[in-house]
């Protein structure tokens, strides 16, 4: 059956127009005359059976009619844009991969397995695009991307990462042990993370206590800042050890508490349901996986050590 739509040569004349006011300027955009522009924007009207402009002096101006129709058409040409662009480049080989991280981890954790990609990978390059919570997660802009928490999503493939172990950490500078009762930490400022406020709770419930609330205390917007602010002997953090093994490694920091806490929600890598089975995309987690699954039991070997050293 035959579908009845306008031409595309049409639609974009009238998305140009209507965005510039100006049958000129969007004939500059489309690369195409004045008059063939003006020759589109007609025929889309008779095909509409309605008036989309009027004329005011030198420029145009959208009816009722045509400011509803490009409220609803824009978000299907920019839908169409990102499928062909998908399609162009689904079984390249090469090429760019946008890959989304939260900041803190992409610069603390995934940067050198990035790095490492691409030596292993010289025919592609990665572009990182950070978000600070899972709902900034953009599927048209991420081709792969880290988030935290439970599955599933909807829309994307997940696999499992790596787990998220808690612990509380500090500086020596601020503390000089171990606490043997986890009430002693809540003697100090808590540090906390403004998207991540039950950490605490979390922590102390996986030992079989109750915290009604979290500890009072600071709040900010990245782990960064967090980490600084424990390594400055603000107070104590609960924090991903994932994030602060270096500085737990040279004792910049040390655990306040010899438990660590391994909740239910954990790290897993996403594609979007659209870009699933993408080669290029697909190397990409496969080696991202590979890796991780060695570095994981490398580094719970040090968890491990680390733990019972305290």
């Amino acid at each position: 059956m035959r579908r009845s739509l306008p031409s595309t040569t049409a639609l974009l004349c009238f998305e140009a127009a209507a965005r510039s006011g100006s049958f000129t300027q969007a004939a500059v955009e489309v690369n195409l005359s004045q008059s063939a522009v003006s020759r589109q924007i007609a025929i889309l009207e008779n095909f509409l059976h309605r008036p989309l402009f009027t004329r005011v002096r030198q420029r145009v101006r959208l009816t009722d009619a045509g400011a509803r129709y490009l409220a609803e058409i824009v978000p299907l040409l920019e839908d169409l844009e990102s499928t062909t662009l998908r399609l162009r480049s689904f079984d390249l080989r090469e090429g760019s991969i946008n890959v989304g991280v939260y900041p803190t981890l992409g610069s603390r954790w995934l940067l050198p397995l990035l790095l490492a990609f691409a030596e292993a990978h010289p025919e592609f390059s990665t572009n990182s695009i950070t978000y600070l919570r899972n709902k900034e997660f953009d599927p048209e802009r991420i081709d792969i991307g880290i988030v935290q928490g439970d599955p599933p999503w909807r829309g994307l493939q997940s696999d499992f990462l790596m787990p998220e172990d808690l612990a509380p950490v500090a500086s020596p500078r601020l503390i000089d042990r171990s606490f043997d009762a986890p009430e002693e930490l809540l003697e100090f400022r808590s540090l906390q993370h403004t998207t991540r406020p039950l950490s605490w709770p979390i922590w102390f419930k996986s030992l079989g206590r109750e915290l009604a609330a979290p500890p009072s205390g600071l709040m900010f917007s990245q782990f960064e800042m967090v980490i600084e602010a424990a390594l400055s002997g603000h107070g104590i953090a609960i924090l991903p050890l994932v994030l602060v093994r270096r500085e737990l490694a040279a004792g910049r920091l040390i655990l306040a508490h010899s438990h660590v806490a391994r909740p239910q929600s954990a790290y897993y890598l996403v594609i979007p349901d659209a870009k699933r089975a993408t080669p290029k995309i697909e190397c990409f987690r496969r080696w991202i996986l590979s890796h991780t699954i060695d570095e994981r039991a490398g580094s719970e070997e040090a968890a491990g050590q680390m733990t019972r050293g305290t």
